[in-house]
């Protein structure tokens, strides 16, 4: 399906979202830190992001890095960055440039959502189940809308745990104060979801997995303090989400 058209079932999806579902995930995402989203997007639309993701990754070998193949091998967590998904894909980088849907996303946020400096608004992500993928961590910028392609089934692990509330920790020094002193709560995951997390106050991890592997496509957003700041680089950036 070429991008345009998919970009245009997706605003006219858009359009006719039930304003109570957004109010709905408003809450979840004020309490919790985390919403679902999956009724922002149609199924096809998402059917079409998670070919191009998955398209992106099958070619990742040609631009250099290989992936990681047969199950004896050690292997490391792919990270296709913005610049690499722009050059070779359009849906991702089309939508996340539609402004219906960071209209949404700024309803259910309760604030404007605002675009991120470029080489920071998009990736796709691929973990296997033998990658270091229990750390802890926030995110640079305030919001990641992340559409789940492959995980593993829960009895493997594989779901996202949050801590909401809490103060993000550039140097992560006070991460396990701040993991014995609030609720940890865990969610399932399977693919075709599609959630936003406030992800600079909600602390987070994907919980290590025993088989299988993990692909999404995650977008990044900024608040209008994100914009008033300068963020830390850090040699840790996309840490798996």
């Amino acid at each position: 399906m070429p991008a345009h058209s998919t970009v245009d079932i997706a605003l006219r999806h858009l359009r006719g979202v039930d304003p109570s579902a957004l109010q709905h995930a408003r809450n979840r995402l004020a309490e919790t830190g985390i919403a679902r989203l999956g009724f922002l997007l149609p199924h096809r639309v998402k059917r079409v992001l998670a070919a191009e993701a998955l398209t992106l990754l099958d070619h990742h070998k040609q631009w250099g890095d290989l992936l990681p193949e047969g199950e004896g091998l050690a292997r490391q967590q792919v990270d296709l960055t913005e610049q690499e998904v722009a050059a070779h894909a359009s849906c991702i980088p089309q939508l996340y440039d539609c402004e219906p849907l960071r209209h949404s996303l700024s309803v259910v946020a309760a604030e404007p959502v605002l675009a991120c400096p470029e080489a920071e608004r998009y990736r796709v992500s691929r973990l296997h189940h033998d990658d270091s993928v229990d750390q802890w961590h926030w995110d640079d910028y305030a919001f990641a809308l992340v559409l789940v392609v492959e995980c593993p089934p829960l009895a493997d692990g594989g779901f996202v745990q949050t801590v909401a509330h809490t103060r993000r920790d550039w140097d992560h020094a006070d991460i396990y104060r701040t993991l014995t002193r609030n609720p940890i709560h865990s969610w399932e995951i399977q693919p075709g979801d599609l959630y936003l997390m406030r992800a600079d106050t909600t602390l987070h991890r994907v919980h290590p997995f025993a088989h299988g592997r993990r692909t999404i496509v995650a977008m990044t957003f900024a608040s209008r303090t994100d914009t008033e700041r300068e963020v830390p680089w850090r040699a840790a950036e996309l840490a798996p989400r």
